[in-house]
């Protein structure tokens, strides 16, 4: 069983290698963002939301899971 680090890390790596594809990026809050990677730093992650049509950045703990 892997531990909430290497599943976090995970994550973030299934993220970053999108390559450019949209995912579905859901928050803890409850939303869901249809989002494209653009960037991350240590604490946060910059995506591209599609439906509003707006870079929109987060803090990393407030992402629950990612589907690509």
């Amino acid at each position: 069983m892997k531990n909430t680090s290497e599943q976090t890390n995970n994550l973030f790596t299934r993220i970053e290698n999108s390559k450019g594809r949209f995912f579905g990026l859901y928050l803890k809050n409850g939303d869901i963002v249809n989002a494209q990677f653009r960037n991350s730093t240590s604490s946060y992650i910059t995506v591209y939301d599609r439906n509003a049509k707006t870079a929109r950045k987060f803090k990393k703990t407030s992402i629950a899971a990612a589907t690509a």
